[in-house]
Parts: structure tokens; C-alpha cells; sequence
């Protein structure tokens, strides 16, 4: 007798744990797969047009006319490249290192060290701050008024560092407040690429990757 209810409440307690865990599967929720970005804006890398906007950039392809080539501070692998033809306008990529846009922004002034949080003064962020206002990435203060938006002066404020967040999440890449040295290059106009030095997998450290057309 005993041992019969011994097996019925083995049976009883097996079934009582099945049906909790057939709830519990069923009451589950399946795992989002997380959505995600492509490295690079397409949108940051399509050219704007150009006699050769659909060709594979290499070295052998020069377009005709008085050229310069543009100062390069990024290092690393080649992951995109122009083709000659190609013009670039601001706000997007001359090329890519290691899937990271090297962006033409407009100004006067080279691109010649990291700006960040508490660095001293200089036209260099002034000129970086103009650029993230013409390019939506955030209001100006003399123009709405408003001492929430951001002052475009020579000082790096907690505004300037989100607009640079701002900026940085549209170009597909993370999100850090700083601005390296080799992230963008400054020109007065947009360009044209008039030839390319590189090949996509080359290793870079430094070295000039394309030349633009310049005024004769």
C-alpha cells in the first residue's frame, strides 16, 4: 500500500513540474535579435556625382588639371575609398580607415590636434562648432537666443561635447565627445577627387590618400 502511494505521488509531482515548465515556455518571451547599424552612414559615404562616380578608385585614375593632395593624420587600414571624379561635399566622407569616415568639414584652418572636453581655447573649435551648427547637429545660441544652445566661441563646453556626440552617432561610429586629429580634414569648398594614392586593405600612417582639383 505504501508503496503504491509512493509511485502515485512520484506521478503526481512529475506532472505538476511538467506543466510548470510547459507555462513557462510558453509564457516566455523570445530574445529580440538587436538591431545592427551599419559602420558608416551611406548617406556620409555616397558621392555627391562626378565623371567617374560609379568606377573603382585606384592610382591609375587621374582627372585632368591643377591638383593638390590632401594631408592625411589617420592611421590604419584602408576600408573605403572615392573613385576620381567623385565630388565631396561637407558633411561627408573622403574616405575610410578602418571603417571609420574621414569627413570633409568647411574652414580655413587645418585640422591640427584632438579636440575635446578642457582643451585650451582656439579658432580650431569655433571653427568645428560652425560646422556641427550648419550641419543640424545643434542650434545656434546667437540666433535662437537661447542659453541652452550652443555658443559657437573658442571654448569646448558640455554643449560643444554633445553636439560632437550628435554628430558622431549619424556617422555610424561611437559615440565619444572627442574629435581626432585624423577624423576630419577642413577645406574653404566642397572638392572633387582628381586621383587616388591607395587601394582598399592598404595600411596607412599618415600618408596622403587623395589629391583634389584645385583652382588654376
Amino acid at each position: 500500500m505504501k508503496k503504491s502511494l509512493t509511485i502515485a505521488l512520484v506521478l503526481v509531482l512529475s506532472v505538476a513540474c511538467a506543466v510548470i515548465i510547459a507555462i513557462g515556455m510558453i509564457g516566455t518571451p523570445k530574445k529580440q535579435t538587436p538591431e545592427i547599424a551599419e559602420p558608416i552612414s551611406t548617406r556620409i559615404i555616397a558621392p555627391a556625382g562626378g565623371a567617374n562616380s560609379n568606377t573603382v578608385a585606384n592610382q591609375t585614375v587621374v582627372m585632368d588639371g591643377p591638383s593638390q593632395k590632401l594631408s592625411n593624420a589617420a592611421v590604419g587600414k584602408v576600408t573605403w575609398l572615392p573613385a576620381a571624379g567623385d565630388l565631396i561635399e561637407f558633411g561627408t566622407a573622403l574616405y575610410a580607415i578602418d571603417d571609420k569616415p574621414v569627413i570633409l568639414l568647411k574652414g580655413s584652418l587645418p585640422m591640427h590636434r584632438t579636440i575635446r572636453y578642457k582643451i585650451a581655447d582656439g579658432p580650431d573649435v569655433a571653427q568645428l562648432e560652425r560646422n556641427l551648427v550648419d550641419l543640424g547637429y545643434a542650434v545656434d545660441e546667437a540666433v535662437s537666443g537661447l542659453a541652452t544652445d550652443l555658443t559657437i566661441d573658442h571654448h569646448v563646453t558640455p554643449l560643444t561635447v554633445s553636439s560632437i556626440r550628435a554628430w558622431q552617432l549619424s556617422l555610424g561610429i561611437t559615440s565619444t565627445g572627442v574629435v581626432d586629429q585624423g577624423d576630419i580634414i577642413f577645406r574653404p569648398e566642397p572638392v572633387q577627387i582628381s586621383s587616388v594614392h591607395a587601394e582598399l586593405g592598404d595600411n596607412i600612417d599618415g600618408e596622403s590618400i587623395v589629391s583634389v582639383l584645385v583652382e588654376p
